[in-house]
């Protein structure tokens, strides 16, 4: 039966060192000059181990050096217990350069359709020994999950400005017009959004807080009117299939343009609009440096000039596109909320 060290927090595993290449040599001079140090130290140290151990390790006759019984089962242990020790020194190193460990990522809906693919893809390529664990939350969700160490770092809608929060610019831009292909407009390459006076909107619930319906709702106000909502919807998917069904139109930040997903026409504004914008967030006391990684991976897959932003932009000029360094252009809303 094999001998189990349990007291591991007992053991010098200078000392475990200096037993096992001992064992592996049978020599206690091969061992001393394998280990770089002379062999009075090898011969104390392992006579040291025996006396924390009880037992004896070694068998000395004459110039022949074997392992007792006692010895041969604890090689094998004292083996795994190395390179246990050794393998938490590599992950611990791994950890602290960020090439190792987890991040609990979270983001608002409207991202999930061109800005995360090829984040993640990126991301999970160059550092695969990050685990991503992934969810969409609301932006007040998200502010609640870092405040709660939930979440190690959010993708919302800015401005970011709470206490113990540090955040990011990511990519922002001024909102679109999506409209079902047969509507009249759908074919202009450009429209004003006074246009829209009295067309349907397709918009998020009025009761939740949603950073998209602020900034919409201020756009139609700058425009000289109030949104006619037709119908809401709680999710950006169901919003544009409403819209793919003809019930209204509605705005969008331009990055959830995606070519044959649902049969609709974005088209550019002439009006000047409040631009959308989404920030990563994260605690200023995070501990987490693989953070960095993401970030910075972020700042590169996302930028306009990036083949994955450029084809999810392609019925937008992509100089309307605002990417990092950003500053957000501070708007209020009819009912006095930041956009």
């Amino acid at each position: 039966m094999p001998c189990t060290i349990v007291e591991t927090d007992m053991i010098d595993l200078r000392r475990v060192r200096y037993f096992v290449t001992a064992a592996e040599q049978l020599h206690f001079g091969r061992a001393a000059e394998r280990m770089n140090v002379v062999q009075p130290a090898i011969s104390q140290q392992i006579k040291r181990f025996e006396e924390e151990l009880g037992s004896k390790l070694f068998v000395r006759t004459g110039n022949e050096v074997r392992l007792t019984e006692v010895g041969q089962q604890m090689l094998p242990e004292c083996r795994r217990l190395l390179e246990q020790a050794d393998e938490a020194m590599r992950v611990a190193k791994a950890a602290r350069s960020g090439i190792r460990g987890r991040i609990s990522f979270a983001f608002v809906d409207n991202a999930v359709c061109s800005l995360l693919p090829p984040l993640i893809r990126s991301y999970r390529e160059r550092y695969p020994n990050v685990e991503l664990r992934l969810q969409t939350l609301s932006r007040e969700e998200q502010v609640t999950g870092l405040n709660d160490r939930r979440i190690d770092i959010g993708l919302l809608p800015g401005p970011v400005i709470r206490e113990g929060l540090e955040s990011d610019p990511f990519v922002g831009a001024p909102l679109v017009a999506a409209l079902s292909r047969g509507h009249p407009l759908a074919s202009q390459p450009s429209i004003p959004l006074e246009a829209f006076h009295d067309e349907p909107f397709v918009l998020f619930p009025a009761g939740i807080k949603s950073r998209l319906l602020e900034v919409i709702i201020a756009a139609c106000a700058n425009a000289g009117f109030t949104p006619r909502v037709a119908q809401e919807a709680m999710h950006i998917h169901t919003v544009l299939a409403l819209v793919d069904a003809g019930v209204g139109i509605t705005l969008v930040p331009p990055w959830v343009v995606r070519e044959g997903v649902h049969d609709v026409s974005f088209v550019k504004l002439d009006t000047s609009t409040p631009t959308y914008d989404l920030k990563f967030a994260w605690r200023t006391d995070s501990s987490n440096v693989a953070l960095d990684g993401l970030r910075a991976i972020a700042r590169t897959t996302c930028s306009s000039e990036s083949p994955q932003m450029s084809e999810s932009l392609s019925v937008i000029e992509e100089s309307q596109i605002i990417n990092l360094p950003y500053r957000s252009q501070e708007l209020k809303s009819p009912n006095g909320c930041p956009v």
